[in-house]
C-alpha cells in the first residue's frame, strides 16, 4: 500500500516547526506540500507547490492531488500528529470503504478494532484529516471548491453520498488534531471570514446541488 500525504501549510513562525512535526509523524511514502505562506525548506517533502491566490482549502488539496500517485491519499491540515495508522488503507479496501477518518479524542467512540460508518462531521468524518482511495478521487473528480475553508468537509461528504461511496471512522488508527493552530494566528476578521463566514457559501452550494 502506497500513501501520499497532501498537506496544506502556511509557513511562518512557530507554524513551521508544527508542519515539520506533522510531516515527520506521518511517514507517508510521498509528501506533497501546498504552501500558502513563505517558502520554507522542509525535510521529507517530495513535491513542493507554492500557492498565493485567494485561499481555498479544497482548491489547495486539488492542486496536490494532481501530483498524487498512491493507492491512498492522506488529505491533511498541518496541525496534526499521526500515530499508528498505516493499516488503514488495507482495512478500507478490504471492508469496502472509499473514504475514512482516523480515531481522535472527542469523537465519542472507543479506540480499538472498530469501524463506525457514517458522514456526520467531526464525528465520523474529520475534515482536518481524510484518507481517500485513488478510486474515490476518480469517481468524484475534483473536491468541491464552493467554500473556502469551513464546510469543506460538508461538501466532500455530499460528494461521497452522491456517488454512493462509504465513509467510516477507523478506531484502530489515531490522528491528533491540534485544533486550528494556523487559523488561530490570523486576525479576528480573517478568522471569521474563513469560519462562520463560510455558511452563506455552503448554503449556496446546497442550493446549486438541488
Amino acid at each position: 500500500m502506497f500513501y501520499d500525504l497532501i498537506i496544506v501549510a502556511r509557513s511562518e513562525g512557530s507554524l513551521i516547526q508544527m508542519t515539520q512535526d506533522c510531516i515527520d509523524s506521518c511517514g507517508a511514502d510521498r509528501v506533497i506540500l501546498v504552501e500558502t505562506g513563505q517558502k520554507t525548506d522542509y525535510r521529507g517533502v517530495d513535491v513542493y507547490l507554492s500557492y498565493y491566490g485567494a485561499f481555498n482549502y479544497n482548491h489547495c488539496l486539488n492542486l496536490g492531488l494532481e501530483y498524487a500517485k498512491g493507492d491512498v491519499h492522506v488529505l491533511a491540515n498541518n496541525d496534526l500528529i499521526f500515530h499508528d495508522w498505516k493499516t488503514i488503507g488495507d482495512d478500507m479496501i478490504n471492508n469496502g470503504f472509499g473514504s475514512a477518518s482516523a480515531w481522535f479524542k472527542g469523537c465519542g467512540f472507543p479506540q480499538g478494532d472498530f469501524i463506525y460508518e457514517g458522514y456526520d462531521i467531526a464525528i465520523h468524518l474529520t475534515g482536518w484529516c481524510l484518507f481517500v482511495t485513488s478510486e474515490t478521487i476518480k469517481k468524484i473528480g475534483k473536491l468541491n471548491e464552493g467554500v473556502d475553508f469551513w464546510y469543506s468537509d460538508n461538501v466532500y461528504a455530499e460528494q461521497l453520498k452522491k456517488e454512493g461511496i462509504r465513509h467510516g471512522l477507523f478506531c484502530n488508527a489515531r490522528v491528533d488534531h491540534l485544533e486550528s493552530k494556523t487559523l488561530n494566528t490570523m486576525s479576528v476578521k480573517i478568522k471569521r471570514q474563513y469560519s462562520i463566514g463560510q455558511l452563506s457559501k455552503y448554503k449556496l452550494c446546497q442550493t446549486k446541488r438541488k
